[in-house]
């Protein structure tokens, strides 16, 4: 299963840069992507999210779950 981070303005460039397995990040401004069989998170648009019966995150959640990722790929990285 693949995670699909749905940011409702421009994706901020360490989100492009962020290379994980699994992960895609877009912007809603291109228009909302295939969802099916994915988990997905709109960041940014609680109402568009629960429309879409999806997961949700405020652009504050969203650097933080950055940076946990971030630190969790560096600790796989190095093993």
């Amino acid at each position: 299963m693949s995670l699909l981070m749905l940011f409702r303005g421009e994706v901020p460039r360490h989100w492009r840069e962020l290379k994980a397995e699994g992960l895609e990040v877009r912007s809603l401004a291109e228009g909302l992507p295939e969802i099916g069989g994915k988990f997905v998170v709109v960041v940014g648009d609680r109402w568009l999210a629960e429309r879409l019966r999806v997961g949700y995150m405020s652009e504050e959640e969203v650097e933080e779950f950055f940076r946990y990722l971030k630190e969790a790929l560096s600790r796989v990285s190095s093993a």
